[in-house]
Parts: structure tokens; C-alpha cells; sequence
């Protein structure tokens, strides 16, 4: 067991491109506060990490997990493997993980093991459906099963966490605000279309449809531009060559993609980070999804979920894509609230 008399500070694990941008605040946070931390990139996506390095300082631990064409289990064993002696060598009195990665689960589950608390930004995100999205959801209920501190971006997202027995449910609105309102882009209604697509769940005929959707209403309406930054995973590059009328690009900086969100008309695509990132900007989302765990965006009438029925839903958006509202996913103080939980915790050490 842990010897706790010799801990002190907090671990802060990141792996992916948006776990970097959503620890971004609280690490700011840390560091304003002057509480001790070190952080540990795990590099699950090294290739997307660059253009967001610059939001976090250098990481004081990397470790070097992936392969080609390994699967999230052999990314969760690699993990375990290399985080487990940097654990035991810092002692931290915290680790604190984000989201639902591969990443996030195998530190959580690692400093479980180790009797080290954990604590869970954007902690209580539910679709409960195991296969939607997979392997995320799984991981959302291990590491909110075993986190000292739950961090909640939403009042459902606490519901969902207190029903389910969950320790220390903390209210904290979502980090990513934070990071959104620090570049304060203004908000505009263009002729652009902003199109992202990627996930695990959309691979093989789904893509290819919705690829094909996007292609004829791009060629339907040419007072739009349709723009792509694609994603470089090959199951969605091998459908590259079904848009011709499509402006695809490469992966936008992070700063690069907010500002072009800024000035869109609307958004097409099926990520989770960018519901949010869209209230923020005050934008309305064709989510290609059947589920999602960010049904917020919905009930505000910002985002609809269209299934790969992309064409079907089209002039939800593009009739009528202003939306005002009060954004679901809080005010932009979500880091200030998590470091305020750590720094309780830290004093009760």
C-alpha cells in the first residue's frame, strides 16, 4: 500500500487532443493557486496533440502507448503497464483524469489499484447503451465508479451520478466553456458549413452514406460551403474521394476551428465536444448519432439527432440557424470550481 504520509500534489493524466483542451483551465487554475501538480501525456493522440500543446505547459511525464492499428484494449494494457511505476514513483495525493478515453480509464483504474483518489472532470455523462458509444461509455461508469471527486458538467449529468451511488458529486459546468469564452470569438452566421466526422460507431456504410448526403447537398446548395477538416483515422479518409463539391482540409488548429465555428452558418457532424463548444458559439448541430450523452443540447433546441439521416434534417438547420439561449454547459468557471474541490481535499490530507 501507498505510504500517504509522503504524498503531496496532484497528477493530472491527459492523452488525447480534447482531454488536452478540457484540463486546460484547471491546470491554469493550479498553477494561479500555486498548488503543487505534474502532469503525464500518455500520447493515445500524439498526432492531434501539437496544435493544442501550447493550452498546457510541457508534460513533466510521456509515455509512449500507441501502435498502428492497435485496439482501445490494447491501449488500455499499455496504459496500465507504463503509468502504474509513474504513480508509484510521484505518490500523488490526487490523480485526476477527463472524459472517457482509454486513457482516462486506465489512469483512473491504475490509481485505484494503487489506493490513490481520483477525480473525474466531466464526470456523469450517460447514454446507457455499453455499445454507443464503445467503448467511451464503459468507461464513463469505471471511472466515476472508483473517483474520489466527480466533477459534473450539468444538473443531469449530477442526477445521473447520485442515482448511480456515485462519491463527492460536485456541479462544476463544463471546462471547455472556459476555454471557449478565453478566445471570445465573435459570433457570426455565414454561408459556411462546418462538417466533422469520425466516430467508431459511424465506420463502413454509415460513413459512406453520409458522405454521399454531404456530397448532393453540397452540390444542391451552392450558396453554402460545405468545409471538411478530416479526421486522418483511414476509416474515414477511404471515403475521401466521394466529395468533390466538399472543400476537405486537414485538422484545423484548435484556435483555427473555433474561429471558423464562430462564423458558420451551422454544423454537421457526430462528435460529443463539439455540442458544447457549439452552444458556446451559439451554433446548431446536426448530431449524426442515434444517442447522445449530451442531451442538453437538444432539449435547448440547439443540436437534433439525425441518425445518418443528414439530408432528411438539413432545413432544421439551414432555415432557421440562430439560436439564443443560456448555455447548458455553464458560465466559464468550471476550472475555479474543480481546483477549489482539490484544494479541500489537499487540506484534509
Amino acid at each position: 500500500m501507498t505510504d500517504r504520509r509522503k504524498n503531496s500534489g496532484v497528477l493530472v493524466c491527459y492523452g488525447t487532443r480534447p482531454e488536452v483542451i478540457k484540463v486546460a483551465s484547471t491546470i491554469d487554475e493550479l498553477s494561479r493557486r500555486n498548488v503543487p501538480y505534474k502532469t503525464v501525456f500518455t500520447g493515445q493522440h500524439d498526432e492531434l496533440y501539437h496544435d493544442v500543446r501550447h493550452l498546457i505547459p510541457k508534460p513533466d511525464n510521456r509515455l509512449g502507448i500507441m501502435e498502428v492499428g492497435q485496439s482501445p484494449g490494447e491501449v488500455l494494457e499499455r496504459v496500465i503497464h507504463q503509468f502504474r511505476p509513474v504513480i508509484r514513483n510521484l505518490r500523488p495525493n490526487l490523480v485526476v483524469v477527463q472524459g472517457d478515453t482509454s486513457s482516462a480509464a486506465a489512469a483512473a483504474l491504475t490509481s485505484f489499484y494503487e489506493r490513490i483518489p481520483v477525480g473525474h472532470i466531466e464526470a456523469g455523462l450517460r447514454t446507457y447503451d455499453l455499445d454507443s458509444p464503445f467503448p467511451e461509455e464503459m468507461n464513463r461508469h469505471l471511472i466515476s465508479r472508483v473517483a474520489s471527486l466527480n466533477w459534473a458538467p450539468t444538473e443531469l449529468a449530477v442526477e445521473n451520478l447520485k442515482k448511480e451511488g456515485a462519491r463527492n458529486v460536485r456541479l462544476t459546468g463544463n471546462t471547455v466553456v472556459d476555454v471557449c469564452q478565453k478566445f471570445d470569438y465573435p459570433v457570426k452566421y455565414g454561408k459556411k458549413v462546418l462538417i466533422t466526422l469520425h466516430r467508431r460507431e459511424n465506420f463502413g456504410e454509415k460513413m459512406a452514406s453520409m458522405f454521399n448526403q454531404i456530397e448532393r447537398l453540397a452540390q444542391d446548395h451552392i450558396d453554402l460551403e460545405f468545409i471538411f477538416p478530416m479526421h486522418p483515422n483511414p476509416e474515414v479518409q477511404r471515403h475521401r474521394d466521394f466529395l468533390e463539391k466538399v472543400i476537405v482540409i486537414d485538422p484545423l488548429k484548435y484556435e483555427d476551428l473555433l474561429r471558423l465555428l464562430s462564423e458558420v452558418k451551422f454544423v454537421i457532424s457526430d462528435s460529443g465536444g463539439i455540442q458544447e463548444e457549439c452552444a458556446a458559439f451559439k451554433k446548431k448541430v446536426l448530431v449524426c448519432r442515434d444517442k447522445t450523452e449530451r442531451p442538453e443540447s437538444v432539449e435547448a433546441g440547439l443540436a437534433r439527432l439525425v441518425g445518418c439521416d443528414i439530408e432528411g434534417n438539413f432545413a432544421w438547420a439551414d432555415n432557421s440557424p440562430e439560436w439564443s439561449g443560456d448555455n447548458p454547459y455553464g458560465d466559464g468557471k468550471a476550472g475555479k470550481r474543480i481546483v477549489d474541490s482539490i484544494e479541500s481535499l489537499l487540506q484534509e490530507e
